[in-house]
């Protein structure tokens, strides 16, 4: 029986996906794929899925999805330094110094042109550095280069 420990039972998978996520999932030992909205263990879902469902069902213990609500909160660079500076900024608030130093992990970042004079105070400070451009709502190293002269990042002033 489902959910009884000790118990063995197929894992039900479902995904809307039908390209490499399907073929490894179809190919697990003991996975087998389910058209149910609601009887599933595991659900690759797409983004929309997460936007019109995650907040409308209630997920049992055993049930785990591939996306969060929000998530790119954390998986777009630009929106995790906002949340990172942010929360550090917080704590400082909050006189959790301490905790906010747990904060300074990551480097100078910038999110261009918004902070372009910020990132110029930076930049004369740096002379000869080198630095990262990572261009927004890209992945897989789209579109990344290394710079080291304000001449070279003049679209994103």
């Amino acid at each position: 029986p489902r959910g009884v420990p000790g118990t063995q039972t197929a894992v039900l998978y479902r995904t809307s996906f039908h390209n490499v996520i399907f073929d490894v999932l179809r190919s697990r030992p003991g996975w087998q794929e389910t058209n149910s909205d609601t009887d599933w263990d595991f659900n690759w879902a797409d983004v929309g899925w997460i936007r019109d469902f995650y907040d409308h069902i209630k997920f049992d213990d055993r049930q785990r999805v591939n996306h969060f609500r929000n998530h790119y909160e954390l998986t777009r660079k630009d929106l995790l330094i906002k949340n990172l500076k942010r929360m550090k900024r917080h704590l400082e608030r909050n006189d959790q110094l301490a905790e906010a130093q747990r904060y300074n992990f990551y480097p100078s970042t910038y999110v261009l042109p918004q902070e372009y004079s910020l990132f110029l105070e930076e930049f004369k400070k740096s002379s000869g550095a080198t630095w990262i451009m990572k261009p927004i709502g890209k992945a897989q190293g789209k579109g990344i280069f290394l710079f080291n002269k304000l001449s070279q990042i003049s679209d994103w002033k």
